[in-house]
């Protein structure tokens, strides 16, 4: 995955956070995990991907854990620390499924969700591909989606239902990962078979290269921006609207959505 490692490092070129990238990658990988009983796990697990530079704790200052808690107890929380050192290895996805879901599985839970920021939208993808019939659905903020050239290469065939996706490309190769990621996500365009729910934020000053094709296949209410760049504060409004009715826990007649709520009309006399 050196590839994806460069481009990665290059976004946060000039951080003055170099000591980040040389991080361990121990195995098993760390988490922190929050239960909503100290005395039983819940059947369902939110598992939260940090973007570059974060770690699980960013996911608690920010508010994320506690404003999922306050939304819904239907299931525990587990922020992983899937740092940059994970792509650069290139087995991220390995020990996401591993050492979370896996050993999870075998204390159980039987319903996972993932929520990834930026860098950490990339691995929710990786982790999804990997684990397309035990994910429910994925929630992706700013995420980075790989090699631009991909992404332009399927806005000039017309849009990911029109692009003639390699049926080869190989998910453990370098130099061809992101092909066979975009590749499952033509799923998206049209496919029968079930793939996990996909929902979709970023800020209206940071639409990112693929963005805008992966937009053009969820659905309209699984697809919002909010004012803001690439920031946690963006995020976190986006994060917010969603939980007004939580994926995994969908209030009665309010469906999940990430789309801004319309305008008010001004009244007429």
């Amino acid at each position: 995955m050196r590839h994806v490692a460069l481009s990665l490092a290059l976004l946060a070129a000039g951080c003055g956070n170099a000591i980040y990238f040389f991080r361990d990658t121990p195995t098993p990988m760390q988490a922190l995990e929050v239960r909503m009983d100290p005395y039983a796990r819940r059947s369902c697990l939110v598992v939260f991907m940090p973007g570059m530079l974060d770690t699980p704790d960013s996911f608690v200052e920010h508010g994320f854990l506690e404003d999922a808690a306050r939304a819904s107890r239907r299931c525990d929380l587990i922020a992983v620390d899937a740092h940059f050192g994970y792509y650069r290895a290139g087995n991220l996805r390995q020990r996401v499924s591993a050492d979370i879901l896996r050993l999870a599985e075998a204390r159980g839970y039987e319903e996972f969700w993932l929520v990834g920021i930026s860098m950490g939208g990339l691995g929710s993808l990786l982790v999804a591909q990997e684990n397309q019939a035990r994910i429910s659905g994925v929630v992706l903020l700013a995420p980075f989606l790989g090699d631009e050239a991909i992404t332009e290469a399927i806005a000039e065939a017309g849009g990911l239902a029109e692009w003639d996706a390699p049926d080869d490309a190989d998910p453990y190769d370098d130099s061809e990962f992101d092909d066979a990621m975009w590749a499952w996500l033509q799923g998206y365009a049209g496919t029968s078979e079930r793939r996990p729910e996909l929902y979709l934020g970023v800020g209206d000053d940071d639409l990112r290269p693929g963005v805008d094709i992966l937009a053009a296949n969820v659905p309209a209410e699984r697809y919002g921006t909010a004012p803001g760049g690439h920031n946690w504060d963006t995020w976190r409004v986006l994060w917010r609207r969603l939980l007004i009715s939580p994926p995994w826990d969908p209030r009665p007649g309010h469906a999940p959505s990430l789309a801004a709520a319309p305008e008010p009309t001004a009244r007429r006399d």
